[in-house]
């Protein structure tokens, strides 16, 4: 019988790591299962710089096809396949005159058809991160808000497969009763240095926890009833189990950029389109557009997509 941590495929094991990792600003340690693919979309063997749009499109469609999480050969090889397509719309005249930074939206993966997807707005959430703190933002949906509207419509039935957009960034939030999921192309968002794709795991046993200094009076040797000072450290429990997926968003990747506006605001007024776009974080609930529409559409749509490679191979859009 194979441990509850492992998977075996083809004599190897896939393993998730019971790891402890440390915020950027130092406030905070998660200690969770994460999931390493041996690359990221910046190494050499991808070549993706900027391709995080189209994997999580691949990413989601993949979740939405299979049960539960990639081996790490099929995740690697998401990244890989992402990276290649990513290069091809790069290519081509039309994708590129429209973004030539080539970071693409959301919107335009999906309409390219590279998979079977779609984003159904009306069970999609944009908010910010802390509005409360910033006068231009006052009354608008918060983060936090978002979360709970998350937490309150998971149940038995389907995942639910969110594309998360912030701060220039695309990830993959997978969110099912019993574990959140994180997963990410990009090795730098968790922790600086590192340059594997990752997914991380929620679950009863994640713990988020921070130091806090204390300090013991003790009796001072030689000096009878005297007391001096001695310091030391103790763990403050932020949170346990699935709720840790909120507070790594917030206290790991949200954090210093939220702590650096307030600062900029206090010296001078920042612009509200500034704030918008550092502060702005999108929850795009994706589904199988395979699976919602009709058996006419769904075939129209692999026309649509065989059609556009068709273009980009025969050069026609280059």
């Amino acid at each position: 019988m194979q441990k509850p941590n492992e998977v075996y495929q083809k004599g190897t094991a896939r393993s998730w790591e019971y790891k402890e990792i440390k915020s950027r600003d130092g406030k905070a340690k998660l200690k969770t299962n994460v999931f390493f693919a041996s690359f990221d979309q910046m190494s050499e063997r991808a070549c993706g710089e900027s391709a995080c749009t189209v994997l999580v499109a691949l990413i989601a469609h993949w979740l939405h096809s299979n049960y539960g999480m990639p081996t790490r050969a099929q995740f690697e090889k998401l990244i890989t396949q992402g990276s290649s397509e990513w290069r091809r719309l790069c290519n081509s005249d039309y994708y590129s005159k429209l973004f030539p930074d080539k970071h693409f939206d959301l919107e335009t993966i999906i309409e390219a058809n590279l998979r079977p997807l779609a984003v159904l707005p009306q069970k999609s959430y944009t908010g910010f991160f802390s509005p409360e703190k910033f006068q231009c933002l006052k009354g608008a949906m918060s983060f936090d808000e978002i979360w709970d509207e998350i937490k309150m419509k998971v149940g038995d039935h389907e995942p639910r497969i969110y594309i998360v957009s912030w701060n220039d960034h695309f990830f993959v939030l997978k969110v099912e009763k019993d574990a959140y999921y994180i997963i990410d192309s990009l090795g730098e968002r968790l922790f600086e240095g590192c340059q594997q794709a990752f997914i991380l795991k929620f679950d009863d046993s994640s713990l988020m926890y921070k130091k806090i200094h204390t300090t013991k009076e003790e009796p001072s040797k030689g000096t009878s009833g005297a007391e001096s000072a001695k310091s030391g450290e103790s763990r403050e429990i932020i949170c346990r189990g699935k709720e840790c997926c909120k507070e790594f968003i917030k206290r790991f990747l949200a954090a210093i950029p939220v702590w650096q506006l307030e600062k900029e605001e206090k010296k001078w007024s920042v612009s509200s389109p500034y704030l918008h776009r550092q502060l702005q974080i999108d929850f795009h609930y994706s589904s199988s557009s395979s699976s919602s529409s009709s058996s006419s559409s769904s075939s129209s749509s692999v026309t649509s997509t065989d059609s556009l490679w068709s273009l980009l191979s025969s050069g026609t859009l280059n």
